[in-house]
C-alpha cells in the first residue's frame, strides 16, 4: 500500500545557509542531523520532511521544485522575499481539472540554490 511521499531530498553547497533559510521563511524544525559520505539533516516543514544533504555538486539545488501548502500565498511571497528569496512567479489564480476541480492561487520564489518553492494555498 502506497501511503505518499517519505521525504524529499535537497543537496546544496550551501548547506548551514540552507537549514537557516527553510528554518527562517517556513518555520522548519531540525528533526535531526546524520551524515553518510556527507552531512545531512532531515527538516520538518508542516508535515512533511526534507532532507537537505551537503554536495558542491549541486550549486543550484538538486531538484525542479517543491511546492509548500500554506493559508495565504501573499503574505508568504512577500515574507519570504523579505528573508532572501527571489520572486519567480508572482501570486496568481489558478483552475486545475483533475478528477476534481482545484481552484489556487500559487506563486513561485527561488531559494538561496536557486531551488523552484511554489507557495500554494488551495481555494474553497
Amino acid at each position: 500500500m502506497i501511503k505518499g511521499i517519505a521525504h524529499v531530498a535537497l543537496y546544496t553547497a550551501k548547506f548551514e545557509e540552507t537549514i537557516h533559510f527553510y528554518e527562517n521563511v517556513f518555520q522548519a524544525k531540525v528533526f535531526g542531523y546524520f551524515k553518510t559520505d556527507v552531512r545531512a539533516c532531515w527538516l520538518l516543514v508542516g508535515d512533511s520532511i526534507l532532507e537537505i544533504f551537503e554536495s558542491d555538486d549541486y550549486n543550484e539545488g538538486g531538484f525542479k521544485h517543491i511546492a509548500i501548502e500554506c493559508d495565504d500565498v501573499d503574505e508568504l511571497f512577500h515574507d519570504a522575499l523579505n528573508k532572501g528569496a527571489q520572486a519567480h512567479v508572482y501570486p496568481k489564480d489558478i483552475t486545475l481539472h483533475l478528477n476534481e476541480t482545484i481552484n489556487a492561487r500559487i506563486a513561485f520564489i527561488k531559494g538561496i540554490n536557486g531551488e523552484q518553492i511554489e507557495l500554494f494555498e488551495k481555494k474553497k
